[in-house]
């Protein structure tokens, strides 16, 4: 491993040990509107800084850093916005999933088998939103953007699963993870925002959904090294 990618890889694993102890104090705090941006911030740049080291040593497949990077960012301003309003808020985490999917369509193709999978997510989900009695929406239209956001998470979900059973690689496995807690995190979500009958669930999705966030950063600088330790191999 080159110490360029050595030093990356310390910056990417003290920045992530950063945003989970802000995220404690966060919750811990009462959920500060300040600490939460810091959070997102910190995972938003941290993209950035490997999209930023991909581009200068000219990686293979740059789509998939640029495509990651996007959707971090989107990520971040979701954060910030749906403090202010659902709407756009969710607009901006669902423009932030399709970056994630396309990301991992540049790791291997869409194929029937993901989309297969992700409707295995999608159907039970959208029958929970349609016909859940637990569930109260104030506006007919959130339960229209909870639905329409259901579609994307599970194509999120559905996509990197299905590179993982293509590919049993690391970083295949770090992002099916992240997309699985993600989709938990956004469940946990709907729960606190449209049930209301649990105090954990808001604790259960931040807790998820950080963790979530910086595996994805992670894994760009996996897919880093991966690709540059096989370059190396082939040289030999």
């Amino acid at each position: 491993m080159k110490i360029s990618q050595k030093f990356l890889l310390a910056v990417n694993a003290l920045t992530v040990s950063a945003i989970l102890l802000l995220n404690y104090f966060y919750q811990s705090s009462g959920f500060d509107f300040t600490l939460k941006c810091i959070c997102s911030a910190l995972f938003a740049l941290l993209g950035v800084i490997n999209l930023i080291y991909a581009l200068v040593i000219k990686a293979d497949n740059v789509h998939f850093y640029i495509g990651m990077s996007a959707g971090l960012i989107l990520a971040f301003l979701g954060d910030y916005l749906i403090g202010y309003d659902f709407i756009f808020g969710a607009a901006a985490f669902a423009l932030g999933h399709i970056c994630f999917v396309i990301a991992y369509c540049f790791l291997h193709k869409m194929r029937y088998a993901d989309l297969l999978i992700s409707m295995i997510f999608f159907v039970p989900g959208t029958v929970f939103l349609l016909f859940s009695p637990l569930l109260t929406f104030d506006l007919p239209i959130f339960r229209i953007v909870c639905i329409i956001y259901a579609l994307i998470i599970s194509l999120m979900l559905g996509k990197a699963v299905g590179n993982f059973l293509l590919e049993r690689s690391l970083n295949s496995m770090l992002i099916a993870l992240a997309s699985a807690l993600f989709l938990f995190s956004d469940l946990m979500l709907v729960f606190d925002w449209f049930i209301g009958l649990w105090s954990w669930t808001d604790n259960a999705c931040m807790g998820t959904y950080y963790p979530a966030l910086c595996i994805l950063a992670f894994s760009m600088i996996i897919q880093i090294i991966k690709k540059s330790e096989i370059l190396k191999s082939e040289q030999r």
